[in-house]
């Protein structure tokens, strides 16, 4: 037996773009494909809907990561300057 592919940080097989976050695919599935379709391909509506689902999703996961890093490093700051003013003893 052949070992697996090797995975990347986050579990991912490394080569292979990481599968999309069910959140999205649920909300943006939801959002732009009927429930009941006859057609086995997406209409030219359904794609569109879809890419600009996924743009925004990821637009805002991208400006959230930065605002919570941002904050993160506030906090880390703060924290080290509270040290600072009590921790010579």
């Amino acid at each position: 037996m052949g070992d697996p592919a090797p995975c990347g940080a986050q579990g991912t097989r490394v080569g292979r773009a990481p599968a999309p976050p069910p959140r999205m695919t649920q909300a943006c599935h939801r959002k732009c494909v009927p429930p009941h379709y006859k057609d086995p391909e997406l209409s030219k509506g359904e794609s569109v809907c879809l890419d600009r689902c996924v743009a925004k999703y990821l637009d805002v996961h991208e400006r959230m990561g930065k605002k919570l890093t941002e904050l993160s490093l506030q906090d880390e700051e703060l924290l080290k300057r509270m040290q600072q003013g009590t921790g010579t003893a």
